[in-house]
């Protein structure tokens, strides 16, 4: 241990946790497509930001968005302009804003956790968090989450040095320079998780001193210019309609109903948490258990005060302020999302960092002491019951259930859709590999665990984030074709060469000729798929099957959604146009299941050529029937 710690005592530290952070975040990076809905919007708002540019008003295709603020849309575009390009809809790119926002998260937690406990500790807890399951996949994820945890948890530290009294007026400014940045990302949310740490901690202790820094004039002033002016910007931008849709449409909404169905009993969140913060789930619950002994001392009876000597007594006050400032940090936020009735599983992301630094401060004290007796076993079961969820999830027999489930939704085509998607997972070659690595990483933990070696312990918990992490996000959920419509419409779009003219997808598929200038979606409008065509795509409600003028678009293309009553009615009318104007159609369809929405969608990609087709044969009918069987090179 003595080479670990100085290893940690040193600025290298900071580096190590970075860099653990970029290594677990850049498989999934790359890998993972487009998520629907919010990553899609963003980038798409983001994407429109660079090219309109216009850096107050947020748009989506065209249309305000009036839902968040613009903070994550100013990074995204500062580091897409530095990387790539609007054009190259780079969706690793958008990305990068929230993987620097994890690498910030664990590296404030270090620096954080130094103010309230040892560096062992804080190192620890820093770790812990860099590798949970929560944060490593958020920051794949191109939204708001993972940056505005490393922005919380920056200031939630200088809030911990100033209680120490290692901070200063300068610590002041970097909170409120953080809360601004906080509001700008994500509105209310840094001010309830901030203002109600004060606040509890306030009525706790009845201390106030230590906060005097937050009163220095410079962090008010520096908070009101970073913050304000934008807000009055976008609301004469929008005409006032700003804050009336971000408040009491978006906002209030979720405080008073399920927002866009995101319904959750109270204790979701805690339940969540032992799959959420794994691996460091193995250390979760002595770190809950020690915070509950530290903040409830039993003194023995007729135990004298002054028994302890001055030093242990300001030593153990300093802990159990330590101890309250993660209690108050954690607590009252927590309640919030508990009650709140929309609910989402990332929502409680800024209070992981205290439950890290619990579980580093029990991890330290095993590691000084050896001593590790109430809840060591309780802990193994919990970390295992999680492991094994997690491992049996990629295997062959647990997918292929999830995707009969899914295929059944199509009706009598549910054997021939299941089949389809069954051939495209074989031929990965994955079998049980993901399994296999899941196992036997977490198995080295608990060995390790078992055998009192720290480091051991350390380096397994980091191998189950590695290949569990990285397994999922790099491997088995990007090869999930069944479940990618996006990638499936993208798929059908570029059978036929009816990709967009000019877009980066139409450039990268190796087509020739003349390319349709816009793509007319019917039925189907996920953010991934705007996002990966940008500004040549309409969406519903437009269901125009209308043949323009070879004029405006001598190649018109549409993707239509059979699987809804709507898109059937369109295709018939289509194909109808098309023969009335004796010109040929030619199709190509995907089946895949929409996860955004839970439903089944056959998607048919069409495309009208500027003559006849060459068979003057009429195009097959692509609707589910049961004369399918007698088309099968259509399936793809």
């Amino acid at each position: 241990m003595a080479s670990f710690d100085r290893l940690i005592e040193s600025r290298w530290a900071y580096a190590v946790l970075a860099g653990l952070v970029f290594l677990l975040a850049l498989p999934g990076l790359f890998a993972l497509p487009t998520l629907d809905r919010d990553e899609g919007r963003f980038a798409e708002a983001s994407s429109e930001m660079m090219e309109s540019g216009d850096y107050v008003v947020i748009r989506y295709h065209d249309e305000l968005r009036n839902k968040k603020p613009v903070a994550i849309h100013w990074f995204q575009s500062a580091l897409v302009s530095i990387t790539s390009g609007a054009a190259e809809r780079n969706i690793a790119d958008y990305r990068l804003a929230s993987m620097l926002g994890a690498m910030l998260a664990a590296v404030g937690t270090l620096w954080a956790g130094g103010a309230l406990f040892n560096r062992r500790t804080a190192f620890l807890g820093a770790l812990l968090l860099g590798t949970t399951l929560l944060l490593t996949t958020e920051a794949n994820i191109a939204k708001t989450d993972a940056a505005q945890c490393g922005i919380l948890v920056l200031g939630m530290g200088a809030l911990a040095h100033m209680r120490s009294g290692t901070g200063g007026k300068w610590h002041g400014v970097l909170f409120w320079v953080c809360l601004s940045l906080g509001v700008l990302l994500k509105g209310p949310i840094a001010p309830l998780v901030c203002f109600s740490t004060i606040a509890a901690l306030f009525l706790w202790e009845r201390k106030f001193e230590w906060a005097r820094p937050l009163l220095y004039w410079v962090g008010l002033s520096l908070f009101c210019i970073m913050t304000i002016p934008w807000y009055i910007a976008v609301q004469i931008a929008t005409q006032g309609d700003f804050l009336e849709e971000a408040v009491r449409v978006d906002l209030g909404q979720k405080l008073v109903d399920a927002a866009e169905g995101h319904a959750g009993p109270i204790g979701m969140h805690t339940a969540a948490l032992p799959l959420l913060f794994w691996p460091g789930t193995l250390l979760l619950i002595p770190g809950i258990w020690l915070a509950v002994t530290k903040l409830m001392p039993a003194r023995g009876p007729g135990a004298p005060a002054n028994a302890r000597t001055a030093a242990a007594a300001a030593w153990e006050e300093r802990e159990a302020s330590a101890w309250r400032f993660l209690a108050c940090w954690i607590v009252p936020s927590w309640i919030v999302f508990e009650l709140a009735p929309t609910k989402l599983v990332h929502y409680t992301l800024p209070m992981y960092p205290a439950f890290a630094l619990m579980a580093g401060a029990a991890a330290d004290h095993w590691f000084s002491t050896n001593d590790w007796k109430l809840g060591r076993w309780f802990s193994v079961a919990l970390f295992g019951l999680v492991t094994l969820v997690l491992a049996i999830a990629p295997t062959p027999w647990a997918l292929e259930a999830i995707r009969a489930d899914a295929a059944s939704d199509f009706g009598e085509l549910a054997d021939r859709v299941a089949g389809t998607w069954q051939q495209a997972w074989t031929s990965t070659g994955l079998w049980l590999w993901p399994t296999i690595l899941i196992l036997l990483a977490a198995g080295g933990a608990i060995y390790a665990l078992v055998k009192k070696n720290p480091l051991g312990l350390i380096a397994g918990l980091v191998a189950c984030s590695v290949v569990g992490g990285i397994g999922y996000r790099a491997v088995i959920l990007p090869n999930q074709s069944w479940m990618l419509a996006t990638n499936a419409s993208l798929s059908a779009l570029k059978e036929i060469c009816a990709l967009p003219e000019g877009s980066q997808q139409w450039r990268a598929s190796g087509c020739e000729g003349r390319a349709p200038k816009i793509i007319r979606a019917i039925s189907f409008a996920e953010p991934s798929l705007v996002f990966e065509l940008g500004n040549k795509i309409t969406l519903p409600p437009d269901t125009t099957t209308e043949i323009p003028s070879f004029a405006a678009d001598n190649r018109p293309a549409w993707l239509i959604n059979v699987g809804d009553k709507t898109g059937a009615k369109a295709l018939d009318k289509l194909v109808e146009a098309a023969a009335a104007a004796d010109r040929c159609i030619r199709l190509a369809r995907r089946y895949a299941f929409n996860y955004s929405n839970g439903d089944p969608s056959v998607l048919v990609a069409a495309v009208i050529e500027p003559g006849g087709c060459p068979s003057g044969e009429t195009p097959p009918d692509l609707r589910p029937a049961s004369e399918e069987e007698d088309a099968p090179e259509l399936d793809r």
